[in-house]
């Protein structure tokens, strides 16, 4: 009689390979290294395939062990190949000396995230400031409630918005985070007049940013960046005299980029 136990021969290597990257992702959220027992529990894997799977890592250079503690962390083999592809965007390349002088003119952290279907990724972080941010590059946050998220959707049209909420997951991040699509549409419009946005503590509290789309040709953004502060000291005033240095930016940086009339 014919053995029914493996129907797809391909379905282990696929679960293995889907696994594996699960593991990746969970570690990448401890940049400090973690345990077996947390990265299991993290993972929702048995110890024994986590161990496993963790060796296999480490032997291909992309994990590494503490001999100390114990702890397990990505090295940097994986950024060596995310970095070929963050250096190929032409934004990366030109934005960067244009923020790092934003950082400096303004004193508060700068970051520059593109747009990965309904999430930013954070490719770029800048501080000049005493303030020390928790963001990290690589990290991915939802578009509908960050100031960078809502600054390229505002660039979008109305059913491309709609498309955008339909796939997200709203929930409240903090008191302050807005779950209904009318509310969100409210504060798009708000951004297309004045031209830039505000994440007031929707993503974070006690952060509150300024942050403007970088458009494309045809005026639609898949990428974006914030300048974010402590909330005492992002006043209305200040995020306006922040926000008129954040429009200069985003001239130089769509003048070296050869994008014209948006």
């Amino acid at each position: 009689m014919e053995d029914q136990t493996v129907k797809n021969p391909d379905k282990g290597g696929v679960q293995s390979v889907a696994r594996i990257f699960e593991l990746i992702e969970v570690l990448a959220a401890h940049p400090a290294g973690a345990s077996l027992q947390r990265l299991a529990e993290d993972a929702h894997l048995a110890k024994s395939t986590t161990h496993r799977l963790l060796g296999s890592l480490v032997s291909l250079g992309y994990a590494a062990q503490d001999g100390e503690t114990g702890k397990y962390r990505l090295t940097l083999k994986m950024f060596e190949i995310s970095s070929g592809i963050v250096n190929s965007m032409d934004v990366m390349s030109v934005a960067k000396v244009h923020l790092e002088r934003l950082a400096q003119r303004t004193g508060e952290a700068v970051h520059l995230v593109i747009r990965d279907a309904q999430d930013i990724v954070y490719i770029y972080k800048t501080e000049s400031g005493p303030m020390r941010m928790s963001s990290r590059v690589g990290l991915r946050s939802p578009l509908y409630c960050t100031g960078v998220g809502k600054a390229i959707l505002a660039t979008l049209t109305e059913e491309e918005v709609e498309d955008v909420w339909r796939h997200s997951t709203p929930q409240k991040l903090t008191v302050r985070t807005v779950t209904d699509l009318p509310a969100l549409c409210a504060q798009l419009n708000e951004v297309r007049a004045c031209g830039y946005a505000i994440d007031d503590e929707e993503n974070e509290l006690g952060i509150r940013c300024v942050a403007l789309a970088i458009p494309g040709p045809g005026g639609k953004a898949d990428s974006a960046f914030s300048i974010s502060g402590l909330a005492p000291y992002m006043t209305p005033e200040r995020i306006r005299r922040i926000a008129a240095l954040a429009l200069e930016t985003r001239a130089d940086i769509l003048r070296d980029l050869g994008v014209q009339g948006v």
